[in-house]
């Protein structure tokens, strides 16, 4: 029996997994090699959507499934989809009022692999250019059903985006807002976050409770680090995620992903 059988790592990408310059370090993806070789399951957690991952395919080793948008869009290892959450009919109400506040902000609708664009504002427009994401631009009577959306992207200053958080209070009961970095707001249905998508993953792979591990730096990674038996944070991650975190390693720049494999690497021998 391989060292890693029945162990599930989920990593973030963003800040844990991608250094500063958006790559994969040759440490992270040696290790998360030795890792699946040694018989254990990598799963990515990201609040990417498919397209924004695809450059990367080559050097991830996937061999379990995997979340994208905020756990709202579940993939299996040969990247057909398994699980799209959808969103609730007032989405567009939100999208209404939060537009209608703040008319600087952008509003990305991801459907599946399309990217809908609500309204253009400077941080999406930035976003999808380093990204290099093709999109559609729609008006809000073009919006359709949102039975196969997966999440909304509000984007803009932070301190709007403080300011927007406030606002949406009363959609909490409703929808999970999130952000992984301070210009976004992102939304998905209640309860659909990283957490249920990496218990769904765990269930479908049939892991074992006290081998489910994750690794995250952002307050969208906190329900994963929640729900994993372990979770780890690098050290640049978000103070308030920090503390969430069991184990805390290097930062994203030194190879964090690597520095959880050779923890784990302690503790299954």
């Amino acid at each position: 029996m391989k060292k890693f059988e029945g162990v599930l790592l989920a990593c973030d990408m963003d800040g844990t997994l991608l250094d500063s310059d958006r790559r994969i370090s040759p440490r992270n993806e040696q290790a998360l090699r030795h890792f699946t070789e040694e018989g254990g399951l990598f799963s990515l957690a990201t609040g990417r959507a498919p397209k924004a991952i695809l450059a990367y395919l080559p050097q991830l080793p996937f061999n379990a499934p995997y979340s994208l948008l905020n756990g709202s869009l579940v993939m299996d290892e040969q990247h057909n989809v398994l699980r799209c959450a959808g969103m609730p009919a007032d989405t567009k109400e939100l999208i209404s009022v939060a537009l209608s506040n703040f008319s600087q902000i952008g509003c990305e609708i991801f459907v599946d692999d399309r990217i809908l664009i609500r309204q253009m504002g400077e941080v999406t427009a930035e976003h999808l250019r380093i990204l290099k994401l093709d999109y559609e631009l729609v008006a809000q009577d073009e919006l359709g059903d949102t039975a196969d959306w997966c999440k909304i992207n509000l984007t803009g200053d932070p301190a709007v985006m403080r300011q927007l958080r406030e606002l949406l209070q009363p959609y909490a009961d409703r929808f999970c807002i999130s952000s992984s970095m301070p210009s976004f707001c992102e939304i998905t249905a209640l309860g659909v976050h990283k957490g249920t998508a990496l218990r769904s993953i765990a269930a479908r792979c049939g892991v074992a409770e006290q081998n489910i591990y994750a690794v995250g730096d952002s307050y969208n990674d906190e329900m994963m680090l929640r729900t994993a038996h372990i979770g780890f944070a690098p050290q640049n991650a978000e103070a308030d995620i920090v503390k969430v975190a069991d184990v805390v390693v290097c930062d994203n720049n030194r190879g964090a992903v690597a520095d959880a494999v050779e923890w784990l690497d302690k503790q299954y021998t």
